[in-house]
């Protein structure tokens, strides 16, 4: 199954008015009316330019509609520090906090399961989402409830 493609401003914009917690079609709705009031004091990054970042998807034909109502889409081109802002948005996870940086890699991030497939298919196209080696290794029928440390690596 193919999902949606989204540049960088527009997925996370997609991600930061995901985080104010409204059910999709009621942020579809107030975002199609350019009404941000009810979602300003709830998102992670109330000072996005929100209606910058619809102009920008409007222009490059990115389907963000498509994007909230699913949670899934692939990034068109993801670089470090967008992928460090994916992860704030999404999983609420910092860097130096919650996870290392070395260099083009991030380590020691602490995620479930179905987190890690998910953020596989959301980056997958540039980045390799891993189970870190050696570190409380479980097998096939793990509780996917579970955190267990990944990797994020660029893969060329």
């Amino acid at each position: 199954m193919r999902h949606v493609q989204l540049s960088i401003p527009v997925a996370l914009f997609v991600e930061n008015v995901l985080t104010s917690g409204e059910p999709r079609e009621l942020i579809i709705d107030c975002l199609q009316r350019k009404d941000f009031s009810s979602l300003l004091s709830k998102i992670k990054e109330p000072t996005m330019d929100l209606v910058e970042r619809l102009d920008t998807a409007a222009e490059v034909g990115d389907n963000w509609e498509e994007a909230i109502r699913s949670r899934v889409y692939e990034f068109k081109f993801l670089h470090i520090n967008a992928l460090k802002r994916l992860l704030y948005f999404r999983f609420d996870l910092k860097a130096d906090q919650d996870y290392i940086q070395e260099d083009l890699t991030l380590k020691d991030i602490h995620l479930t399961l179905q987190e890690t497939e998910l953020l596989q298919l959301l980056v997958g196209r540039q980045w390799i989402v891993q189970e870190e080696q050696g570190k409380d290794q479980r097998d096939k029928d793990r509780d996917t409830s579970l955190s267990i440390p990944v990797y994020i690596r660029l893969k060329y």
